[in-house]
């Protein structure tokens, strides 16, 4: 039970931030979906922002870091570089440093630099982790499959990027947020799947 909990972490950590999302935004009325950010609803001022901040960063973060830090072994019975798999697992601690409150009237205040440096960093560390890790999925029969839709969700989180100065920015990060919750899932499901197999097959 305990291994199949920490295989699932990386989709538990996902679903928790996503119902957080719809939880938080329907209880603020003043929160739009298109234009707003994602960090908004936990920002200095809004309503529930402590609770979306842990349920909506925090806890995700800590529930991926805990998936990531155990799917190098995982992969080629651990016989790939390592650094890729690191660069996944700081973007998920990154992630939760993201959960200090961001103050939208002060950008220099404590809080508000180590969300910006949380989140800026989380998603530069995960670009830069997952294009290095499609070499090392490479190398396992049962991870190389998933390399082409993990590289199609990469390149939509980057090109979502380029329309965060538009006239929907919210709409935008949350496609780019999105592709990275899906992501992880899709690594989180695969590795359920391959130790379920393992399993059956010791029967």
């Amino acid at each position: 039970m305990k291994n199949k909990i920490i295989y699932l972490s990386g989709i538990i950590g996902s679903i928790i931030c996503i119902l957080a999302y719809f939880i938080f935004s329907s209880l603020n009325s003043e929160y739009y979906h298109i234009t707003k950010a994602f960090s908004e609803l936990g920002s200095v001022g809004q309503p529930n922002s402590l609770l979306y901040s842990f349920f909506g960063f925090i806890i995700p973060g800590i529930f991926i870091t805990i998936f990531c830090l155990n799917l190098k072994t995982q992969v080629n019975n651990g016989n790939v570089k390592k650094y890729p798999f690191i660069l996944i697992t700081l973007s998920a601690v990154l992630m939760a440093l993201g959960g200090f409150p961001m103050n939208y009237n002060d950008f220099s205040s404590t809080t508000s630099m180590f969300h910006i440096f949380g989140v800026m960093s989380s998603g530069l560390v995960f670009i830069i982790g997952a294009f290095t890790i499609s070499k090392q999925l490479k190398k396992d029969k049962n991870w190389k499959t998933l390399i082409l839709p993990l590289i199609i969700l990469v390149w939509i989180l980057i090109i979502s990027s380029f329309f965060r100065t538009s006239e929907f920015p919210g709409l935008a990060q949350k496609i780019g947020v999105l592709a990275y919750y899906i992501y992880i899932s899709i690594l989180s499901w695969n590795l359920y799947k391959i130790n379920k197999h393992f399993r059956l097959d010791e029967i």
